[in-house]
Protein backbone atom coordinates (compact mmCIF):
# COMPACT_ATOMS: atom_id res chain seq x y z
CA UNK A 1 0.00 0.00 0.00
CA UNK A 2 1.06 3.41 -0.71
CA UNK A 3 1.83 5.96 2.33
CA UNK A 4 2.14 9.61 2.15
CA UNK A 5 3.86 10.76 5.41
CA UNK A 6 2.68 14.38 6.96
CA UNK A 7 2.59 16.40 9.99
CA UNK A 8 -0.92 17.97 11.22
CA UNK A 9 -0.31 20.38 14.59
CA UNK A 10 -3.02 19.77 16.59
CA UNK A 11 -5.43 22.52 18.08
CA UNK A 12 -5.13 23.24 21.69
CA UNK A 13 -8.16 22.65 22.36
CA UNK A 14 -8.03 18.27 21.58
CA UNK A 15 -7.30 16.06 18.80
CA UNK A 16 -8.18 16.30 15.57
CA UNK A 17 -9.61 12.81 13.95
CA UNK A 18 -9.77 11.89 10.07
CA UNK A 19 -13.32 12.85 9.18
CA UNK A 20 -13.46 12.22 5.08
CA UNK A 21 -10.89 12.74 2.17
CA UNK A 22 -11.36 15.08 -0.58
CA UNK A 23 -10.01 13.85 -4.37
CA UNK A 24 -9.61 16.24 -6.83
CA UNK A 25 -9.08 15.29 -10.58
CA UNK A 26 -8.04 17.74 -13.61
CA UNK A 27 -8.66 17.40 -17.07
CA UNK A 28 -6.16 18.05 -19.75
CA UNK A 29 -8.39 21.60 -20.86
CA UNK A 30 -8.57 23.26 -17.34
CA UNK A 31 -11.56 21.47 -15.84
CA UNK A 32 -11.88 20.21 -12.70
CA UNK A 33 -13.97 17.40 -10.74
CA UNK A 34 -13.58 16.74 -6.94
CA UNK A 35 -14.92 14.09 -5.32
CA UNK A 36 -15.66 13.77 -1.36
CA UNK A 37 -14.51 10.40 0.57
CA UNK A 38 -15.36 8.50 3.55
CA UNK A 39 -12.24 7.48 5.78
CA UNK A 40 -12.49 4.22 7.47
CA UNK A 41 -9.66 2.45 9.74
CA UNK A 42 -8.88 -0.66 9.10
CA UNK A 43 -6.37 -2.56 10.86
CA UNK A 44 -5.05 0.73 12.74
CA UNK A 45 -4.70 1.97 9.26
CA UNK A 46 -6.54 5.41 7.14
CA UNK A 47 -8.52 3.50 3.96
CA UNK A 48 -10.34 5.70 1.75
CA UNK A 49 -13.72 4.66 0.87
CA UNK A 50 -15.97 4.94 -2.76
CA UNK A 51 -15.90 9.14 -3.27
CA UNK A 52 -18.97 10.80 -3.82
CA UNK A 53 -19.19 13.85 -6.45
CA UNK A 54 -18.58 17.18 -4.38
CA UNK A 55 -21.53 19.43 -4.95
CA UNK A 56 -21.76 23.40 -3.95
CA UNK A 57 -23.60 22.69 -1.42
CA UNK A 58 -20.80 20.47 0.21
CA UNK A 59 -17.85 23.06 -0.81
CA UNK A 60 -19.25 25.73 0.81
CA UNK A 61 -20.52 23.65 4.24
CA UNK A 62 -16.50 22.33 3.82
CA UNK A 63 -15.00 25.58 3.20
CA UNK A 64 -16.73 27.47 6.08
CA UNK A 65 -15.41 24.91 8.56
CA UNK A 66 -12.27 25.66 7.26
CA UNK A 67 -12.53 29.50 7.06
CA UNK A 68 -13.61 29.38 10.73
CA UNK A 69 -10.02 28.43 11.98
CA UNK A 70 -8.74 31.01 9.61
CA UNK A 71 -10.82 33.87 10.13
CA UNK A 72 -10.39 33.40 14.18
CA UNK A 73 -6.93 32.41 14.80
CA UNK A 74 -6.34 35.31 16.98
CA UNK A 75 -7.83 38.31 18.98
CA UNK A 76 -10.28 40.49 17.12
CA UNK A 77 -10.67 43.38 17.90
CA UNK A 78 -14.16 44.97 19.62
CA UNK A 79 -15.16 46.46 16.39
CA UNK A 80 -15.74 43.69 14.91
CA UNK A 81 -18.75 42.47 14.17
CA UNK A 82 -18.25 39.42 11.90
CA UNK A 83 -16.70 37.85 9.57
CA UNK A 84 -17.51 34.90 6.41
CA UNK A 85 -14.69 34.30 3.35
CA UNK A 86 -14.07 37.88 2.40
CA UNK A 87 -16.68 39.54 4.24
CA UNK A 88 -15.82 41.68 7.22
CA UNK A 89 -18.33 43.87 9.31
CA UNK A 90 -17.28 46.08 11.83
CA UNK A 91 -18.57 49.13 13.85
CA UNK A 92 -17.11 52.36 14.19
CA UNK A 93 -18.36 53.97 17.46
CA UNK A 94 -20.40 58.00 17.83
CA UNK A 95 -17.14 60.17 17.19
CA UNK A 96 -15.76 63.35 16.06
CA UNK A 97 -14.67 62.92 11.99
CA UNK A 98 -13.31 65.30 9.29
CA UNK A 99 -16.25 65.44 6.57
CA UNK A 100 -15.85 66.82 3.17
CA UNK A 101 -18.46 68.51 0.48
CA UNK A 102 -18.04 69.12 -3.01
CA UNK A 103 -21.95 69.44 -3.77
CA UNK A 104 -22.66 71.40 -7.48
CA UNK A 105 -23.64 75.14 -7.98
CA UNK A 106 -27.52 74.59 -7.15
CA UNK A 107 -27.30 73.17 -4.12
CA UNK A 108 -23.84 75.64 -3.17
CA UNK A 109 -26.72 77.94 -1.20
CA UNK A 110 -28.42 75.32 1.33
CA UNK A 111 -25.05 73.85 2.53
CA UNK A 112 -23.16 77.37 2.72
CA UNK A 113 -20.75 76.83 -0.23
CA UNK A 114 -19.68 74.59 -3.43
CA UNK A 115 -16.76 73.31 -1.30
CA UNK A 116 -16.72 72.91 2.76
CA UNK A 117 -14.96 70.69 4.97
CA UNK A 118 -15.26 70.59 9.13
CA UNK A 119 -14.50 68.14 12.29
CA UNK A 120 -18.09 67.22 13.20
CA UNK A 121 -20.04 64.48 15.52
CA UNK A 122 -21.11 61.16 13.48
CA UNK A 123 -23.24 58.46 14.84
CA UNK A 124 -22.37 54.95 15.36
CA UNK A 125 -21.76 53.34 11.81
CA UNK A 126 -21.71 49.21 10.73
CA UNK A 127 -19.72 48.99 7.54
CA UNK A 128 -19.63 45.64 5.56
CA UNK A 129 -17.14 45.25 3.28
CA UNK A 130 -15.95 41.98 0.29
CA UNK A 131 -15.13 41.57 -3.04
CA UNK A 132 -18.68 42.61 -4.10
CA UNK A 133 -19.95 44.62 -0.87
CA UNK A 134 -19.36 48.27 0.35
CA UNK A 135 -21.88 49.46 2.71
CA UNK A 136 -22.65 51.34 5.64
CA UNK A 137 -25.85 51.99 8.20
CA UNK A 138 -26.05 53.82 11.53
CA UNK A 139 -27.04 52.98 14.34
CA UNK A 140 -28.00 54.76 17.87
CA UNK A 141 -26.35 54.70 21.29
CA UNK A 142 -22.56 53.80 22.38
CA UNK A 143 -23.31 50.09 22.87
CA UNK A 144 -21.57 47.38 20.49
CA UNK A 145 -23.85 46.49 17.90
CA UNK A 146 -25.85 43.27 18.25
CA UNK A 147 -28.52 40.92 16.20
CA UNK A 148 -31.15 42.46 17.48
CA UNK A 149 -29.75 45.94 16.93
CA UNK A 150 -31.82 48.15 14.71
CA UNK A 151 -29.90 49.66 11.87
CA UNK A 152 -31.04 53.58 10.12
CA UNK A 153 -30.04 54.75 6.56
CA UNK A 154 -26.45 56.28 6.98
CA UNK A 155 -27.47 60.06 6.92
CA UNK A 156 -24.55 60.79 4.68
CA UNK A 157 -24.05 61.72 0.75
CA UNK A 158 -23.11 59.12 -1.94
CA UNK A 159 -24.70 56.46 0.01
CA UNK A 160 -28.00 54.64 -1.03
CA UNK A 161 -31.43 53.40 0.36
CA UNK A 162 -29.95 49.47 0.49
CA UNK A 163 -26.86 50.90 2.41
CA UNK A 164 -24.27 50.75 -0.88
CA UNK A 165 -21.57 53.31 -0.92
CA UNK A 166 -21.17 54.70 -4.40
CA UNK A 167 -17.37 54.32 -5.23
CA UNK A 168 -16.75 57.20 -7.58
CA UNK A 169 -13.12 58.13 -8.20
CA UNK A 170 -12.48 56.40 -4.87
CA UNK A 171 -10.13 53.77 -5.16
CA UNK A 172 -11.16 50.66 -2.77
CA UNK A 173 -8.72 49.21 -0.93
CA UNK A 174 -7.14 45.88 -1.35
CA UNK A 175 -8.31 43.30 0.65
CA UNK A 176 -10.67 42.90 3.90
CA UNK A 177 -8.60 41.14 6.63
CA UNK A 178 -8.83 43.55 10.16
CA UNK A 179 -5.62 45.46 9.04
CA UNK A 180 -7.39 46.78 5.78
CA UNK A 181 -10.30 48.22 7.91
CA UNK A 182 -8.65 51.32 8.83
CA UNK A 183 -8.14 52.01 5.23
CA UNK A 184 -11.62 51.22 4.16
CA UNK A 185 -12.66 53.75 6.61
CA UNK A 186 -10.47 56.44 5.42
CA UNK A 187 -11.25 55.74 1.67
CA UNK A 188 -15.09 56.66 3.19
CA UNK A 189 -14.13 59.45 5.59
CA UNK A 190 -11.56 61.18 3.11
CA UNK A 191 -14.08 61.03 -0.41
CA UNK A 192 -16.07 64.35 -1.16
CA UNK A 193 -19.49 63.99 -0.50
CA UNK A 194 -21.19 64.79 -3.01
CA UNK A 195 -25.10 64.13 -3.63
CA UNK A 196 -28.17 62.46 -1.73
CA UNK A 197 -28.25 59.08 -3.54
CA UNK A 198 -31.16 57.67 -1.99
CA UNK A 199 -35.28 58.36 -3.92
CA UNK A 200 -36.71 59.23 -0.71
CA UNK A 201 -35.58 61.59 2.74
CA UNK A 202 -32.14 61.06 3.58
CA UNK A 203 -32.72 62.32 7.14
CA UNK A 204 -35.47 63.67 8.99
CA UNK A 205 -34.48 67.54 9.12
CA UNK A 206 -36.72 71.28 8.64
CA UNK A 207 -35.03 71.83 4.68
CA UNK A 208 -33.66 68.60 4.22
CA UNK A 209 -30.27 66.60 4.11
CA UNK A 210 -28.23 69.62 2.61
CA UNK A 211 -29.65 72.21 5.55
CA UNK A 212 -28.63 69.67 7.94
CA UNK A 213 -25.28 68.66 6.79
CA UNK A 214 -25.13 73.25 6.59
CA UNK A 215 -26.20 73.00 10.35
CA UNK A 216 -23.41 70.18 11.07
CA UNK A 217 -20.81 72.31 9.71
CA UNK A 218 -21.83 75.30 11.40
CA UNK A 219 -21.18 73.50 14.49
CA UNK A 220 -24.63 73.81 15.50
CA UNK A 221 -25.04 70.16 17.25
CA UNK A 222 -22.25 69.40 19.80
CA UNK A 223 -23.46 65.50 19.43
CA UNK A 224 -25.03 64.15 16.64
CA UNK A 225 -28.95 64.44 16.92
CA UNK A 226 -29.73 60.83 16.42
CA UNK A 227 -33.62 61.61 15.94
CA UNK A 228 -32.64 62.90 12.22
CA UNK A 229 -31.91 59.43 11.66
CA UNK A 230 -34.15 57.37 9.21
CA UNK A 231 -35.51 53.64 10.21
CA UNK A 232 -34.83 50.68 7.19
CA UNK A 233 -36.96 48.55 8.78
CA UNK A 234 -34.28 45.60 9.65
CA UNK A 235 -31.72 44.65 12.14
CA UNK A 236 -27.90 43.78 11.74
CA UNK A 237 -28.80 40.09 12.21
CA UNK A 238 -31.19 40.52 9.56
CA UNK A 239 -28.96 41.77 7.37
CA UNK A 240 -26.57 39.28 7.79
CA UNK A 241 -29.29 36.24 7.26
CA UNK A 242 -29.22 35.40 10.55
CA UNK A 243 -32.69 33.58 12.17
CA UNK A 244 -34.53 35.78 15.04
CA UNK A 245 -32.69 34.28 18.18
CA UNK A 246 -28.90 33.34 16.88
Amino acid sequence: MNQAEFQISMPADGALDLDAAVLIYRGAQGSALATLHEVYQVNGEAVIGAGQPMTPRKAIKLSRALLKRVAHGGFLPDNVLYMDGDLIVWWQPPARRHVAFRVDESHADLLGGKERGEIVPHPGLVFAASAKVWGVWAVKGRERPAPPTPLYQAPYFNVNGQGGICQGSVPRPEGTTIEKISAWNDAFFRSYFAHPNVKGKLVQYPGGAYVFWRDMLDARFQRFPERVLIPVDTTLGKLLGMKEGN
